[in-house]
């Protein structure tokens, strides 16, 4: 086989739109790609995006290609339409039932095989330690190892049970950084020990039985003070391979990201992670880039930068991989389980402190919300309704509302004696959000607070009586709350996160 092809079959790609076009047709001919990537642009409706998928199967021909997809369940999933949609990683977490989060996995499995995916980027096995690290945030299972563990390897049992390969990811951890990879290089300063006994362990524990593992694009500095994990040949050949026992393809982060992108650049960042041990590169929006990455690794092995044995060898993993994908089902198959993400949501909700029940024949709810930037899902801007019945009135503020915001909200609460429940999204890192509840709760010091998003909001306001966390504002989580303050359900989920372990 050529240097070239070779190349080509190491590496995933992603095109634009929601069709394949014959130019994209013929580029996926051209080069003998490892397969493709799926994106939100993709990926409209199920009848859709499995007509494009089989389009990818034909242009591919006898090959078998990879068809990824990132669908983790919460904000990170790139369809919405006709499937369902399961709540975040934490939100499983906090229904402290792992069986139910094998059942998670198995109905995304379901789901994607409908659309013709083969390949889930998911579960995170990231631990939630830090309070400004949104861009995993409610995507972890918790601080907790154990947890991450027991939960992660539930949903990935799922995934796999359900015909598709499973991908613990960011290897080797991206809990310890608030830095976002999309956007810059994260560094992690913690010592080894720590990182052992904490970041690594729900990798060193899962990943000797994986298929797959994805890269981190962070600097750990106690493995390698100057690359980052995705192009370290510690991290990904004598840590994770020498060390751990994994044997299944390693795929890198996108390598479009900034944290790669503007440092090194994707074409050597490409060279760069095959020499350190990576077997599957992702250049998740670009043809042309991947197309100029398949002549920079072709040169690197002319040249002798990379080693033809480790080309092959990366080839060879990918190709098993490939080889054991299971074909789509029907796109019109019914669920494996129904109402599953209403039963998930239902059983997270938590009460953290207090009484979580409010009088909702007169009730102020006040909800913060606005468009977010979301790292891996790019902005987030999908609000599901909160379902109000009775008296209830809504109050909708920005995520930082202006000085003139809040006074008019507070002559609103000064006229009324309804009780009043505040849905916050990430008040930690929202300054006059923060405010405006602290003014608030000084105002009705038995109001609810309601963190929809990382609970990490709850530590901002110890004066607050009553507290209940969603993980999440989804429609499953948004009916659940709904059923809590107009039904007065009582919530019976678990606080994933220990707040000693956070900072």
């Amino acid at each position: 086989m050529q240097v070239r092809d070779l190349a080509a079959g190491v590496i995933c790609t992603g095109f634009e739109g929601a069709n394949l076009t014959s130019e994209v047709a013929a580029q996926l001919k051209q080069a003998p790609f490892a397969g493709i990537i799926l994106f939100g642009r993709n990926t409209q409706t199920v009848e859709q995006t499995r007509a494009l998928t089989d389009s990818v199967r034909r242009a591919f021909g006898e090959r078998v290609p990879i068809i990824a997809i990132d669908q983790e369940g919460g904000r990170v999933v790139r369809l919405r339409e006709g499937i369902a949609h399961i709540p975040s990683m934490m939100t499983l977490a906090a229904t402290r039932r792992p069986k139910i989060a094998r059942m998670a996995g198995e109905q995304t499995a379901h789901d994607l095989r409908r659309i013709g995916a083969n390949v889930d980027f998911a579960p995170v096995l990231d631990l939630a330690l830090h309070r400004d690290n949104t861009v995993i945030g409610t995507r972890s299972f918790g601080d907790d190892p154990q947890t991450v563990i027991k939960f992660g390897s539930a949903f990935a049992r799922g995934l796999e049970a359900g015909g598709v390969v499973a991908t613990y990811k960011h290897f080797p951890g991206h809990g310890s950084t608030a830095v976002d990879t999309h956007l810059q290089l994260p560094r992690v300063s913690e010592d080894q020990a720590v990182l052992r006994s904490r970041d690594l362990l729900p990798f060193v524990t899962l990943l000797p039985n994986a298929r797959a593992v994805m890269t981190a694009h962070i600097i750990v500095e106690a493995f390698d003070k100057e690359h980052p994990a995705t192009a370290s040949r510690h991290v990904l050949t004598d840590v994770l391979r020498n060390e751990i026992g994994f044997t299944g393809v390693c795929f890198t982060d996108c390598m479009e990201m900034d944290a790669i992108a503007k440092s090194v650049g994707t074409a050597q960042g490409a060279v760069l992670a095959l020499q350190a041990g990576a077997d599957c590169i992702l250049i998740s929006h670009r043809i042309d880039l991947a197309m100029e990455a398949i002549e920079g690794i072709t040169a690197a092995v002319s040249d002798g930068r990379l080693p033809l044995l480790r080309l092959q060898e990366a080839y060879e993993r990918v190709s098993k991989l490939r080889h054991t994908l299971q074909p789509p089902i029907d796109a019109a198959a019914p669920p494996l389980y129904a109402n599953i993400a209403e039963e998930i949501a239902n059983a997270a909700v938590t009460s953290v402190r207090g009484n979580p029940h409010v009088d909702p024949r007169n009730l102020h709810v006040i909800s913060f919300l606005g468009t977010t930037t979301e790292g891996a899902q790019g902005t987030h801007a999908h609000h599901a309704p909160l379902r109000a019945a009775g008296g209830a009135v809504q109050l909708f503020y920005p995520l930082d509302p202006t000085a003139e915001e809040l006074r008019k909200l507070m002559d609103e609460l000064s006229n009324s004696e309804a009780d009043v429940a505040v849905l916050s999204r990430r008040a930690h890192v929202h300054q006059m959000q923060a405010a405006a509840i602290h003014e608030i709760l000084r105002h009705s010091a038995d109001a609810l607070l309601i963190s929809m998003r990382e609970p990490f909001d709850i530590l901002e306001f110890p004066e607050a009586r009553n507290v209940v966390a969603m993980y999440g504002d989804d429609d499953s989580n948004m009916l659940a709350l709904s059923a809590l303050l107009f039904e007065r359900k009582g919530p019976s989920g678990e606080l994933p996160v220990r707040w000693p372990a956070v900072r």
